[in-house]
C-alpha cells in the first residue's frame, strides 16, 4: 500500500510562498469580513430532471454572491463556482453534496472574497437517467448524462453573462467583467473543462457521443448526437426546442467569455475538444478519484458499476495545455513556493497540475474522492429524516456512501486540502491576470486622453504610452445599455465617430492588457 505522500499533517503545516512580508491583495487574506447576497436570480431555464415521467418545469436559475466587507475597488476579479453532485439532486443522489452551498463551495468563495474578490456560487439543472437497465441502458445512462453536462454548460454562460452585464451597467457586485474566472468542483469540474474547450458541433459528434438507437423520451436519433441542438439550443442557450430551451435575451449581445478555467475533480469528455486559442486551466485532482479517472478511463455509475462513457482525466488535460502553450502566462514564472515543489514532485513536469495521492483502499472500498468535502451528521440526517421524509435505513445508506469515498472526512481535513489548493491556485491567477492591472490602474488612467469632450461630431481617445495599446472602447448610455463597442483594438489611437449618437451624456470603457479605464463623455 502506499503511503499518503500528501499528509494532512503536512498540508496544515506549509506556508504561503508569496514572497512579501505584508498581506497582498488576492495573494492572502486582506479582508477580515465578507458579505453574501443570496438566491440572486441570474436567469430561468427548463428542467427535465424527470422528463421520462412527463414532469418538465421551468425553474429560476440561482447564485449567491460573496464580496469582501470595506472593499472600495468598484472591478473586482470574479470566481463562479460550480459545485458537486452527480448532477442529481442532493441525497437524492445518495450523497451528502450537491448544492451551491455545500461546505466547500462557501469556504472557497468565503477565502476569494477575503482575498479581494467577488466570488460566486451558482447553482445549474440537473437530471439524468444512471440505473437505466435493459438493451438500450448503456445508450440512456450515456446520453442523458451527456445531456445533463449540456445543459448545465449553458447554464453557467448564462451566470457569466448575467454578472457581465451587470458589470457593464449597475455594477451591483464590483467585478471587472475581463477577469471572469470559472471553476468546478467534482461534477462541476466536468463543467468547467467543457466551458473551455466546447465550441464546435462537431466536438459533440464523435461516435462515442452518437446514439445507438431512436427513442423520443430523450430526445435520442439512432446515428446523431445525443445532444441535438436543435432540441437543446446551441453552445450560448439560443434555438432549441421551445419546450426543452429558454434562450437567453442577451446570448449574442454580452460575451459569455471567462479568462481561465480550474477544476477539482471532474473530467473532460474527450482529449480533441481542447485545441489551440482555450484558455488557461489548471487542475487539482485525487489520482484514484473513483467518479473521474485521473488520467483516462470510464465514467462508472457508483451504485451499480456500469459503465457510461469513456473521458480524460486533469493529467492529460493539463498535459495538452500545456502542450499547446494554453498556460504559458503562468508555466514560465519559476514558482518556488512548498505548494509547487510539492505539486512538482508528483505531476510529471505539468504546471498547473496538482495531484493529491491518497492512500489505497483497503479491500472492495473505491478510491478516495473530494477530500475537500466536508458535511456533519445532523444535518444530513435531519434533512433527510424530517425534511424529505427518508428512513433511517435509507439515510444511513447516504451516510456511509458519502464516507466511503472520504472515510477520514473532517472539518480540519478540509480546510487543509482548501488551503492548499487556494495557494497553488491564486499566485498563478494573479501572475497571469491581475499583477499589471492592480499597479498600473492609476498609471493607465494618467496616460489617456479622452477629447474634445464635450464632443459632437467624433471623439480621440489616446493612449500616451507605446506599451498599453488599447484593446476595446464600449460606449454606454445613461440607462446602462451599451450602444457602441470597439473590440480587437491594437492601437494607441482611436477615433469614434458620433454623428449616430443622440445628444446627452455618456460612460466609456476603454479596455487595455492592464485593466479598464473608466471615463464619462459628453455629446453635444
Amino acid at each position: 500500500m502506499k503511503k499518503l505522500l500528501l499528509s494532512v499533517v503536512m498540508l496544515l503545516g506549509l506556508t504561503t510562498a508569496i514572497n512579501t512580508a505584508n498581506a497582498q491583495r488576492y495573494l492572502t487574506e486582506v479582508f477580515s469580513s465578507v458579505s453574501v447576497t443570496h438566491d440572486v436570480t441570474y436567469g430561468q431555464n427548463i428542467s427535465v430532471l424527470l422528463a421520462p415521467q412527463g414532469i418538465i418545469d421551468t425553474i429560476d436559475l440561482k447564485a449567491d454572491v460573496y464580496e469582501p466587507v470595506g472593499d472600495t475597488m468598484t472591478h473586482r476579479p470574479c470566481v463562479i463556482m460550480l459545485h458537486t453532485g452527480s448532477f442529481l439532486p442532493i441525497f437524492y443522489n445518495g450523497q451528502a453534496t450537491g448544492i451551491k452551498t455545500d461546505s466547500t463551495n462557501v469556504e472557497m468563495c468565503r477565502q476569494f472574497a477575503r482575498r479581494g474578490y467577488t466570488a460566486i456560487s451558482m447553482d445549474y439543472r440537473l437530471g439524468w437517467n444512471p440505473q437505466a437497465l435493459g438493451s438500450a441502458g448503456q445508450d440512456i445512462r450515456t446520453g442523458t448524462l451527456l445531456q445533463a453536462v449540456y445543459r448545465a454548460l449553458q447554464d453557467a454562460k448564462y451566470c457569466v453573462r448575467y454578472f457581465r452585464y451587470d458589470a457593464q451597467t449597475s455594477n451591483t457586485f464590483h467585478i471587472d467583467e475581463q477577469n471572469i474566472i470559472l471553476g468546478g468542483v467534482g461534477s462541476g469540474g466536468y463543467i468547467a473543462f467543457a466551458y473551455a474547450t466546447l465550441n464546435d458541433p462537431a466536438q459533440i459528434a464523435l461516435p462515442k457521443f452518437l446514439a445507438a438507437t431512436s427513442n423520443p423520451a430523450y430526445a435520442f436519433t439512432a446515428g446523431q448526437s445525443y445532444i441535438n441542438q436543435a432540441v437543446w439550443g446551441d453552445f450560448e442557450g439560443n434555438g432549441g426546442s421551445p419546450g426543452l430551451n429558454l434562450p437567453d435575451p442577451m446570448a449574442g449581445t454580452v460575451s459569455s467569455d471567462v479568462a481561465m478555467i480550474f477544476n477539482m475533480g471532474g473530467a473532460l469528455g474527450d482529449s480533441s475538444w481542447i485545441q489551440s486559442g482555450n484558455v488557461p486551466m489548471l487542475a487539482f485532482h485525487v489520482t484514484n478519484d473513483p467518479f473521474a479517472p485521473y488520467k483516462d478511463g470510464p465514467v462508472i455509475v457508483p451504485t451499480t458499476g456500469d459503465f457510461v462513457v469513456d473521458v480524460s482525466g486533469s493529467w492529460r488535460a493539463i498535459r495538452i495545455a500545456d502542450s499547446l502553450g494554453l498556460n504559458s502566462c503562468f508555466t514560465g514564472a519559476s514558482f518556488t513556493d512548498p505548494y509547487t515543489v510539492r505539486a512538482n514532485a508528483v505531476n510529471d513536469g505539468y504546471d498547473g497540475l496538482f495531484p493529491f495521492e491518497m492512500e489505497d483502499p483497503i479491500g472492495p472500498a473505491p478510491g478516495q474522492a473530494g477530500p475537500w468535502d466536508y458535511f456533519d451528521s445532523t444535518t444530513v440526517y435531519m434533512t433527510c429524516m424530517f425534511g424529505l421524509g427518508f428512513t433511517q435505513g435509507h439515510t444511513d445508506t447516504i451516510w456511509a456512501n458519502s464516507l466511503l469515498t472520504n472515510p477520514d472526512m473532517s472539518f480540519g481535513k478540509s480546510q487543509a486540502y482548501i488551503d492548499t489548493i487556494m495557494n497553488y491556485l491564486n499566485p498563478r491567477i494573479y501572475y497571469c491576470r491581475l499583477s499589471t492591472g492592480i499597479d498600473n490602474q492609476t498609471f493607465l488612467k494618467n496616460s489617456l486622453t479622452v477629447y474634445p469632450n464635450p464632443a459632437t461630431s467624433s471623439v480621440n481617445i489616446k493612449t500616451d504610452n507605446s506599451s498599453t495599446p488599447i484593446r476595446y472602447i464600449h460606449m454606454y448610455d445613461i440607462s446602462g445599455r451599451l450602444i457602441r463597442s470597439v473590440d480587437n483594438i491594437h492601437m494607441q489611437n482611436m477615433t469614434i465617430d458620433l454623428h449616430s449618437i443622440s445628444a446627452g451624456s455618456y460612460t466609456l470603457k476603454i479596455g487595455f492588457d492592464a485593466g479598464e479605464v473608466v471615463e464619462k463623455l459628453a455629446v453635444q
